[in-house]
């Protein structure tokens, strides 16, 4: 048999083959597409092969915007929940608050965890307090939550002013010369060295210098790649096979970057005799007094929690002032208000910005408070049904492992409940127009026993960040600005289209 006579034999068979795969794959989708009409639900029509998942983006780590067209679609047909798809995977999306209600809090026990891609055999280092499951979940909570007291964000409340003060020296920086300033790199430059300084106990200085590790870490962990996206679409279309190939949600250098911070610091404290109140001290203590305990948190647990606390204390954080400022930007009057507020209890507080200040300042906290309805940095709650559970009201069933999607950003984008939604106006969140809100239909930082347990650490920082800086500089938007912004799709934060500059001016 000649080679040519051969090639082609090899040719047609591997086509074949090629043409097996795509029709089982194609057969597969097709199947699954009828899920929801076999269990009985009402649904929306899904396309091959992306399902209703519009948003396909390199950095999708999770859902996003696209949730907010599955929720009006719900809304328009007049539906409390129905089914969608995820590629092939069949979600259920909520569109009612009520049963929003059912799912976070008083049916809790059903849907304890998260649905979000975590790899616990290959990626033991990634197993934290925001991706574990069941038991594991409440014994971090149980020993973590102690860190985000009342108490403790008064203690911490100096540290994170002391953090402004490289912030509004780079600010002025810029102010005298009339340079843009990229608001997202500043703030996250600013809230990297709050989290640095307050939870880890570490002086990153990350305004010194633009290439400072921490600030180079927290840009490559949402720098986007193709071989990182190609990771990350694996993971939504098939986390069995995601998990079976050893995918991990963090590339490999991070991990050890982080690894190798946490066991530095761990050996510089104990061998020099040091306790500090942060974050890594608690963490630190809670290994070293469960090493001979039958039930351990491991170091792999310490560098995980190490990990998720610092990506989710300064970019959503991040992502919220930035947006904050293009907003009083656009709004001078808002700014102007907000300021005239800062300036009248501070002068109450002899010009010390004190915990106590901060906590009256409540038209600041309703700046924030808006900028988290428009811009919610995280656009989903998701759960996994852990055991079969039935819809009230109904006759339908959810089986055991089933997804649920709550669309924060559907409902806080609802006009039924936020007359004319897309305009940013605080005064929705003063003290008489927030009782009028209904519940679970404002859920930035979800709700429930999962509620993000760092919030009262995301508000203070945020707040003060904002604080300072309306102190001390009229904000304007710079003409590199294109307005009005859009939401980016395909990606895990919000973020908009383009880079959002602005410009501050000296008071």
């Amino acid at each position: 048999m000649n080679s040519t006579l051969v090639l082609q034999y090899l040719l047609t068979y591997s086509g074949l083959i090629l043409l097996l795969v795509l029709s089982g794959i194609y057969l597969y989708f097709q199947f699954s597409f009828t899920y929801w009409k076999r269990k009985g639900f009402s649904y929306i029509k899904p396309k091959f092969p992306l399902g209703n998942n519009n948003c396909i983006g390199l950095g999708a780590f999770s859902y996003g915007i696209e949730t907010l067209d599955w929720y009006r679609q719900l809304k328009e047909r007049g539906l409390k929940f129905g089914g969608a798809w995820n590629w092939a995977n069949p979600v259920l999306v909520i569109s009612d608050p009520e049963y929003v209600k059912d799912i976070l809090v008083k049916d809790f026990s059903y849907f304890t965890d998260r649905d979000f891609f975590h790899n616990p055999i290959d990626d033991p280092k990634n197993e934290n307090l925001f991706v574990v499951e069941k038991d594991e979940w409440r014994y971090m909570r149980q020993h973590l939550s102690h860190t985000f007291t009342s108490a403790k964000m008064k203690m911490m409340c100096p540290g994170v002013l002391k953090c402004t003060e490289p912030l509004l020296d780079y600010m002025n920086q810029c102010a005298a010369c009339g340079k843009d300033i990229d608001a997202k790199d500043i703030m996250s430059a600013y809230t990297i060295d709050v989290i640095g300084s307050n939870i880890f106990g570490l002086e990153l200085g990350t305004f010194k210098a633009e290439d400072s590790k921490f600030r180079e870490i927290g840009r490559e962990i949402f720098r986007i790649s193709v071989m990182k996206g190609v990771k990350t679409i694996m993971t939504r279309v098939s986390e069995g096979l995601a998990r079976t190939m050893g995918i991990s949600i963090l590339p490999g250098d991070i991990t050890d970057a982080f690894s190798e911070i946490v066991k530095d610091t761990i050996d510089y404290r104990i061998n020099n005799n040091i306790k500090r109140q942060d974050f890594m001290q608690m963490v630190i203590d809670l290994y070293m007094e469960t090493k001979n305990s039958e039930r351990q948190f491991t170091l792999n647990h310490l560098i995980a929690n190490v990990i998720v606390f610092f990506i989710a204390g300064f970019d959503t954080s991040a992502t919220t002032l930035h947006f904050a400022l293009y907003e009083l930007a656009l709004h001078q009057n808002l700014q102007d208000k907000a300021r005239e507020e800062i300036d009248r209890i501070l002068k109450k507080y002899n010009g010390d910005l004190t915990y106590e200040a901060v906590q009256e300042m409540t038209y600041i906290r309703q700046i924030l408070d808006e900028t988290l309805r428009l811009y919610p940095p995280l656009n989903v709650v998701a759960r996994v049904a852990v055991k079969p559970y039935k819809l009230k009201n109904t006759d339908l069933w959810l089986e055991k492992g089933s997804r649920v999607v709550i669309p924060v950003i559907g409902f806080q984008k609802d006009p039924e409940y936020f007359p004319e939604p897309e305009r940013f106006d605080p005064e929705r969140f003063s003290a008489e127009n927030k009782s009028i809100i209904p519940s679970y239909v404002y859920l930035p930082f979800g709700e429930g026993p999962r509620i993000c347990i760092g919030m009262r650490f995301g508000r203070m920082q945020s707040a003060i960040g904002l604080i300072q800086i309306l102190k001390n500089f009229k904000i304007t938007l710079s003409p590199l600005t294109q307005t009005p912004i859009k939401p980016k799709r395909g990606v895990f934060i919000m973020l908009p289209d383009d880079r959002i500059y602005i410009k501050a001016e000296k008071i």
